[in-house]
C-alpha cells in the first residue's frame, strides 16, 4: 500500500507541475520548443532524463548485476556525446534555430531527405515509448501486485495529460522534479545496499572472491573490445540521431544555455551512473543467481530498503520513463505538424490550426504505443537499443556530417553517412 500511494502522490505531482507550465502555451512554438525559453538547469534536467529512461533503471542496473565494472563501457558512449555536445554540436544546433531535425535536413540536403527523416521518426517514436511503458508495468507488477495492462494504462495516461497540454513546457519542468527524485532514488538504495555489504571496500572485496571478473573493466573477457566499442558508437554516436535531444537545444535561450547545459548534464550522468552500478554489483553479492536480470531493481526495492525508500525508488523509475515518453511522444506531434503537414499537405497552416493538429497527432501517437505494449514480448533494453540503433544508422551521421562536412550534399552526403553507420 505504501508503494501505491506514493507511487500516485507522485503522479499526481506531475500532472500539477505539467499543468503550471501549460498555462504560458499560447503557440505552436511555446509547445513545441517552449518558446526558446529554457535555462541552463531546466534544459539540463530535460535532456538527462529523456537520455535515461526506465531502461537506464531496469536494463542497466541488471546489466551491472550481470558484467560488474566491466559493464561501465554502456554509458560511456553517453558521456563522449555529451563531451561532443557541450563543446561543438550544442551552440551550432541553436544557432541554426530550426525546430525538427527534418528542418535542418531540408535546408542542407533538401525536403525529400527531411521527409524521409520524418517518417523514420514517427514510426521510431512509437518503438521507444513502447519501451517506456513496458519497463514501466514490469516492475510496478512486482513491487505492487497491479497487473501489467493496468500500468500501461495508467502511466500512459499520466505523460499524455501533461505532453499532449504543455508540449515542451510541461516535459521540461517535470524533468527537474524528475532528475530530483531520480538522484535522490540512486543514492538511497546505494547507501542501503553498501550498509548490507560492510561498505564500499569490503564490497569489492566480496565480489573479488565471489568472481575476479566482476572488476575487470572487460568482465573478464565477457565484454570484447569488439562489443565495448559497440557500446560507445551506440550511445556515442547515435543519440546524434534522436530527435527528442536534438530539440533540447532548439529550445534554449541562447548557444551558451545550449552549451552549458550539457555540461550540466554530464556531471549528472556521473553521478547517477555510478551508484547504479554499486547497487548491481551489490545485488550480485546479496542475491545471487538472479536469471531474469531485468527483475534485479524490483527485488532490491523489496527486499534491500524500507517501504518508503522502494516507493520513492519506484516513483523514480516511473519518472525516468514519463520523462522520456513525454519527449519522445512531443516529437512525434511536432515532426507530424511540421514536416509533414506543414510542408506537404497545407504549408498556409498557423495559429491555433497548427498547435491543434500537434496535440491531436501526440494523443494518436501516444494511444498507438499503449495498445502495442499490451502485446509486447521484447526485454526492455532491447527494445531501446534496437530504436537508437535505427535512427543511429540513418540519422546520426548525416547530422553529423552536415554540421562538419560543408561540401556533403544531397547526392553523396546521406550516401556517405549510411555506409560509415
Amino acid at each position: 500500500m505504501v508503494y501505491v500511494i506514493i507511487l500516485l502522490l507522485y503522479l499526481a505531482a506531475l500532472i500539477f507541475v505539467g499543468k503550471l507550465a501549460s498555462r504560458g502555451v499560447s503557440s505552436s512554438d511555446d509547445w513545441a520548443v517552449a518558446g526558446r525559453s529554457l535555462g541552463v538547469w531546466s534544459s539540463a534536467a530535460s535532456y538527462f532524463t529523456t537520455v535515461l529512461s526506465a531502461v537506464s533503471f531496469i536494463g542497466y542496473m541488471g546489466y551491472y548485476y550481470q558484467f560488474g565494472w566491466g559493464g561501465w563501457w554502456n554509458w560511456a558512449g553517453t558521456l563522449i556525446c555529451t563531451i561532443l555536445f557541450a563543446g561543438f554540436f550544442a551552440a551550432r544546433l541553436r544557432r541554426f534555430g530550426g525546430v525538427t531535425i527534418s528542418d535542418f535536413l531540408d535546408r542542407r540536403f533538401g525536403k525529400a531527405h527531411g521527409a524521409i527523416a520524418a517518417v523514420l521518426i514517427l514510426f521510431s517514436t512509437v518503438l521507444f515509448t513502447m519501451a517506456q511503458l513496458v519497463a514501466s508495468a514490469s516492475i510496478i507488477k512486482v513491487i505492487t501486485g497491479i497487473p501489467e495492462y493496468l500500468s500501461v494504462i495508467i502511466v500512459g495516461i499520466v505523460f499524455l495529460a501533461f505532453t499532449v497540454t504543455g508540449g515542451m513546457k510541461s516535459v521540461a519542468w517535470t524533468s527537474v522534479l524528475t532528475s530530483v527524485l531520480i538522484l535522490f532514488g540512486a543514492y538511497a538504495l546505494m547507501i542501503a545496499i553498501l550498509g548490507k555489504t560492510g561498505g564500499f571496500w569490503e564490497l569489492h572485496r566480496l565480489a573479488y572472491t565471489e568472481d575476479p571478473a566482476l572488476l575487470d573493466p572487460f568482465a573478464g573477457g565477457s565484454i570484447g573490445a569488439g562489443l565495448a566499442l559497440s557500446w560507445c558508437v551506440t550511445w556515442g554516436i547515435g543519440n546524434f540521431g534522436l530527435p527528442q535531444l536534438i530539440t533540447k537545444f532548439n529550445s534554449c535561450k541562447d548557444e551558451k544555455t545550449a552549451r552549458y547545459s550539457q555540461g550540466i548534464s554530464g556531471i549528472l550522468f556521473v553521478l547517477f551512473y555510478l551508484p547504479l552500478m554499486v547497487i548491481g554489483l551489490g545485488m550480485r553479492i546479496l542475491r545471487p543467481g538472479i536469471v531474469q536480470t531485468d527483475t534485479v531493481a524490483s527485488i532490491a526495492m523489496v527486499e534491500m530498503v524500507s517501504p518508503l525508500i522502494g516507493g520513492i525508488v519506484l516513483a523514480a523509475i516511473l519518472g525516468a520513463a514519463i520523462s522520456t515518453a513525454a519527449s519522445v511522444l512531443l516529437q512525434a506531434g511536432t515532426t507530424a505538424t511540421r514536416d509533414i503537414y506543414q510542408k506537404f499537405i497545407n504549408p498556409n497552416a498557423e495559429g491555433e490550426r497548427v498547435l491543434a493538429i500537434s496535440k491531436g497527432t501526440t494523443l494518436t501517437v501516444g494511444i498507438i504505443s499503449i495498445v502495442l505494449s499490451l502485446f509486447n514480448s521484447s526485454t526492455v533494453l532491447m527494445i531501446q537499443s534496437n530504436m537508437v540503433g535505427v535512427l543511429g544508422s540513418m540519422l546520426a551521421m548525416t547530422i553529423i556530417i552536415g554540421f562538419t562536412w560543408k561540401r556533403s550534399n544531397a547526392q553523396g552526403g546521406w550516401p556517405v553517412c549510411w555506409l560509415v553507420s
